[in-house]
């Protein structure tokens, strides 16, 4: 625009440059709210987006347990009756043992309890003590076993260490060696002659019969050896024919195998659903957010658009005030204030152009 004519326009070349400054700032106010609308609108689409996608793993996550839950709970049922007829088979299976080992060392147990009875016939008969037909007694005056080597080792324990100790440290109001030296002589005295007092009433008198009741003891022992190794082998024996066991075994093998066989459907199951199923569901899903997304999205493109417009007036106008206004007039008077303020003084009379009143508006209120 050429300058002389902006200068020397009146009223009407000032309403042009009014209606320019309102423009753009209603293109400035509404560029403004088309930026906040169009953020508000990406909030909204990621928000329901995100929506979508939490509802689909959710429920992928719960139609995934629910298909777990159901072959997991018949898989347990089916342990659960495995596990019952295996015990069922044990007890089986213990009851047969018991029943063979009892007949297999009948022989054994008869011959010991006949042993035993003719070792109490000789005590009765001969008047013997009672106590000389036992494990202590014989392990003290004709020790032939290691275990009667562990009762004489625990015997002399006691006697030469427990007894002494407990009395001197517990039961002695003071402690003294001398106290101690004696404890030990009277517990040795004590003791090693009621072995041999014992010793004398038994042992010299019946030696004889002691004699024979120890090779019936001993005849007891090998016989319970005999018992024990049958026992051993009998427990250790992997062939279990005898027992009539087969239908158990039948049984357990149709459940192991059907156990296999929901596991294996369990396996399709879940094959099935994360290469078919998923995608399913997250279609269903997503379809029933499309509609309101694709709303957001089409007015979001709108908005967009809108902004777009708004940017590229915004610019044309600034551009134009800063070339055909600004240099002319100066920048500190483009603005609708100013503009209004010489549009006043023409009307006023004060000034009969543009040019004259920019003077007057310097000249009395600059």
């Amino acid at each position: 625009m050429d300058e002389g004519n902006l200068l020397t326009g009146g009223v009407d070349k000032l309403n042009e440059i009014k209606e320019d400054l309102l423009e753009l700032r209603g293109y400035q106010d509404n560029y403004e709210k088309l930026i906040i609308d169009e953020d508000k609108n990406e909030k909204s689409i990621q928000s329901l987006e995100k929506a979508a996608e939490d509802e689909v793993q959710a429920t992928i996550k719960k139609r995934r347990a629910e298909i777990e839950s159901a072959f997991d709970k018949q898989l347990d049922k089916n342990k659960a009756s495995i596990k019952k007829i295996k015990d069922k088979r044990d007890k089986r299976k213990n009851k047969k043992v018991s029943e063979r080992i009892a007949e297999e060392t009948s022989t054994l147990r008869e011959d010991n309890r006949r042993l035993k009875l003719e070792a109490k016939t000789l005590i009765k008969q001969k008047h013997v003590p009672s106590y000389c037909n036992t494990k202590l007694y014989y392990a003290l005056y004709y020790p032939r076993y290691f275990s009667d080597i562990i009762i004489v080792l625990l015997a002399l324990l006691l006697t030469l260490l427990v007894i002494p100790c407990g009395i001197y440290f517990f039961l002695l109001p003071v402690e003294k060696i001398l106290y101690l030296v004696l404890i030990y002589i009277g517990t040795v005295i004590f003791f090693g002659g009621l072995y041999l007092i014992i010793a004398n009433a038994t042992k010299d008198k019946h030696s004889e019969i002691l004699r024979q009741i120890r090779e019936l003891r001993h005849e007891i022992v090998k016989n319970m050896r005999a018992i024990k190794s049958i026992k051993k082998n009998i427990k250790k024996d992997s062939d279990e024919s005898s027992y009539g066991l087969e239908n158990f075994d039948e049984d357990i093998e149709k459940l192991e195998g059907e156990a296999a066989e929901i596991a294996e459907q369990k396996k399709d199951a879940l094959l099935t659903f994360e290469n078919s199923t998923i995608m399913l569901i997250t279609s269903e899903i997503k379809r029933q957010y499309e509609e309101k997304i694709s709303s957001l999205k089409a007015d979001n493109d709108k908005v967009i658009a809108d902004t777009a417009q708004a940017e590229n007036k915004i610019k044309a106008l600034t551009l134009k005030i800063a070339s055909e206004y600004e240099p002319v007039l100066g920048k500190d008077l483009i603005n609708l204030d100013r503009i209004e303020s010489l549009i006043n003084i023409i009307e006023a009379g004060n000034a009969t152009n543009i040019s004259e009143a920019v003077q007057f508006h310097r000249q009395n209120m600059g």
